[in-house]
């Protein structure tokens, strides 16, 4: 299948004209647009998967992000110099954008991480949910504020991406109930149709299909949350490769892993001893053999580990104009992404399901709701609007009388805060008293 070409005007096209001559390409700006917004430096105070107040340095979203970006500009990179007929033959492939896709994607993750964003879509159930991938869609169309944009101060919401970028942020191109195969996840909010409408006409893939920047960015998320949270997790003395690589036959802590995992996963249980085999594989090329301590031959191992582990999944990916039809215009190498699956498991079976991480993880549910709750009854009277900063009192003043664009607000009030910032509004909320922390 041939896919329609859109011309490289229309993909760099923006939702608001704008007056030219920047030196920098139309890609080259929204790439530093979203570099230079308020809402990507929260990703600093926003965790991966556990705080960086556990005794070890976990990457943060922001380092997560940096790397993503990273990775998905060489992919690009790799691919164009590899494959430029069927570059060519999807309508282009621009670097700029897929890091810019990159640098865009986690935005809308809230604090709290995945634990927020399925509390929120619980409280935001009357309006539509909250997903975090549709919520860096809002950010960049409408929330954030970008300086130098040269547009009239009726026009100024948004970054005012090209349509290349915005369409390599929606992982999930579709709308909320626009997609029957996959109705938890979702790109755009209803609120934001005419800019996602607006994407999605003029570009070279079908209805529900990821672009090929979309795609680049994906696979290059996926390689970095997996190994990299393997890393550090096993520098935190979390998860035990060294054991787990140390009998290629199985071993009780293997056994352990596969027992749990394909009991939680019923959908992976019908392909259980190919994805066993896909794990054992990528064991046997772990040099670990004993608990990390942080010696410099051992980091230096570790090192040489996870790069082989990127470069391996960097190498697995080509595009494939031909899969259009059946929806990715990407081919994996067969077995990585199993492997990549199973590498995820590993941090779902040691570190999310734990106790310690549960209990905790329950407590920062309460907080959301709780300043959710007080917040979304100080939203309906103007009498408590100075709960709100002024930016929120502005958006709250625009809606008056809309209640779910209201509520919508709210949302984007919390999303917007980092973790400490949160706690802080939680115990200044409720009158709590926040505990003692050695970061305090």
């Amino acid at each position: 299948m041939t896919p329609p070409q859109p011309s490289r005007a229309t993909r760099l096209e923006r939702f608001f004209a704008e007056a030219g001559g920047d030196y920098r390409t139309a890609s080259q700006v929204d790439r530093d647009r979203l570099l230079y917004s308020s809402f990507f430096s929260r990703l600093a105070e926003v965790t991966q998967v556990v705080s960086a107040d556990k005794g070890y340095v976990f990457h943060n979203r922001l380092t997560h992000t940096l790397k993503v970006a990273q990775l998905a500009r060489r992919l690009s990179e790799k691919i164009m110099q590899e494959q430029p007929e069927e570059v060519r033959s999807l309508g282009g492939l621009d670097p700029d954008v897929a890091e810019a896709a990159a640098l865009a994607h986690d935005l809308g993750h809230p604090p709290f991480g995945h634990l927020a964003e399925a509390a929120l879509n619980h409280l935001c159930e009357d309006i539509g949910g909250y997903e975090g991938n549709a919520q860096s869609f809002r950010i960049v169309t409408v929330l954030a504020v970008g300086d130098g944009i040269g547009l009239s101060s009726g026009d100024s919401v948004g970054l005012n991406l090209t349509r290349a970028t915005l369409n390599g942020i929606l992982k999930y191109p579709w709308i909320l109930g626009q997609n029957p195969a996959k109705t938890n996840k979702w790109g755009a909010y209803e609120s934001e149709r005419s800019q996602f409408t607006w994407v999605r006409e003029s570009q070279a893939f079908p209805e529900n299909v990821k672009g090929v920047e979309a795609e680049i960015m994906d696979w290059a998320d996926d390689i970095t949350f997996s190994v990299h949270d393997l890393i550090d997790f096993y520098c935190a003395g979390q998860i035990p490769l060294d054991v787990l690589a140390a009998d290629p036959d199985g071993g009780a802590e293997k056994n352990d892993f596969f027992e749990e995992v394909f009991q939680r996963c019923q959908d992976l249980a019908p392909r259980r001893h190919t994805l066993e085999d896909a794990f054992t594989g990528i064991m046997q090329y772990s040099p670990l053999n004993r608990r990390y301590v942080g010696s410099r031959d051992q980091r230096y191992q570790l090192y040489l580990y996870a790069t082989m582990l990127i470069s391996r999944y960097v190498n697995g990916i080509r595009l494939d104009p031909t899969g259009l039809p059946s929806g990715s215009c990407i081919k994996i190498e067969d077995g990585l992404r199993d492997e990549i699956r199973m590498l995820k498991e590993l941090t779902w079976h040691y570190v999310i399901l734990q106790n310690d991480l549960a209990t905790e993880q329950h407590g920062k549910r309460r907080v959301v709701e709780t300043v959710f709750g007080e917040l979304h009854s100080a939203a309906q009277s103007r009498s408590s609007w100075n709960l709100f900063p002024p930016f929120f009192t502005e958006h709250l003043q625009n809606v008056i009388g809309d209640k779910k664009a209201t509520t919508r607000i709210v949302a984007d009030y919390i999303a917007s805060m980092t973790e400490r910032e949160l706690m802080r509004t939680f115990y200044l909320l409720t009158g709590a008293t926040p505990k003692k922390s050695g970061r305090d």
